[in-house]
């Protein structure tokens, strides 16, 4: 019976899931089994609503399919709910797994779910365009997903994110936010990148409500910036606050004539 298909992006490659068999395979299981539409299903006497890239799940139903231990999957499951790759409610009764950003990669494909039943007549091809250029979400999404994907420790970008939100009042940054502080971290290499937001996260400066501006200057300079206003070049100390400011052009040397 034909239930058509899921896309595999080649972006996959680039995080070395590939080489993770066992990742690879719950992953692409989880994309096969995640529902295309919006529907109810029926668990025991419980009708449970889906939405797209949703589906129900239990451990002993993905072992007998995967062929995979329960234990495997519990470690599995737990790394892609860490990296931001899908989410799991569980009940009393069953769980639910809801693939983080379906509409991105998948959404297209719920129209193209029935090409392969029947062919399309001309107008229905049209009609068939429409809607999807209609439902396409918006670019930001894709640009944001393609950024983060230079960095194969997600879970270490998912903990600054969260950091950076928590020195806002609303605990929250928009996804227009995100895209510009991903786009001023391209300009420099990966692990500079990563050596900084470690710093960041390790000294926990977003405690003191020091933001993304001051994670790009650990990150552009290796330290933090300098807290003072009109900071010049960064001095090593002396030891001596005096010799110090002295140093930096603060304060001049007072010289004596020699008898």
């Amino acid at each position: 019976m034909n239930r058509g298909y899921v896309r595999l992006w080649r972006k996959s490659l680039d995080a070395g899931w590939i080489r993770n068999h066992k990742l690879w395979a719950f992953w692409t299981y989880c994309l096969m089994k995640a529902s295309h539409k919006e529907y109810d299903a029926i668990v025991g006497l419980q009708v449970v609503h889906l939405m797209p890239g949703q589906f129900i799940f239990g451990l002993r139903v993905a072992s007998r399919e995967t062929g995979l231990s329960i234990r495997q999957i519990r470690t599995i499951l737990d790394f892609l709910r860490k990296a931001g790759n899908l989410t799991i409610k569980t009940t009393n009764k069953f769980s639910i797994i809801t693939v983080i950003n379906w509409p991105t990669y998948q959404g297209n494909d719920a129209e193209n779910d029935t090409l392969n039943d029947k062919p399309l007549t001309n107008k229905g091809q049209h009609t068939n365009i429409k809607t999807l250029k209609k439902e396409n979400p918006p670019a930001i999404s894709s640009q944001i997903s393609e950024l983060e994907n230079r960095y194969q420790d997600q879970e270490v970008i998912t903990q600054v994110f969260r950091a950076i939100s928590s020195t806002r009042k609303s605990n929250h940054i928009a996804d227009s936010v995100r895209l510009s502080i991903l786009q001023s971290w391209e300009r420099y290499p990966v692990n500079q990148v990563m050596e900084g937001i470690r710093k960041y996260l390790d000294r926990q400066y977003y405690q003191q409500g020091k933001g993304e501006k001051y994670l790009l200057g650990i990150i552009r300079n290796g330290t933090p910036p300098q807290e003072y206003k009109g900071a010049g070049p960064v001095f090593e100390s002396s030891g001596s606050p005096l010799l110090d400011k002295v140093r930096r052009g603060e304060i001049r040397p007072v010289v004596r004539d020699q008898a």
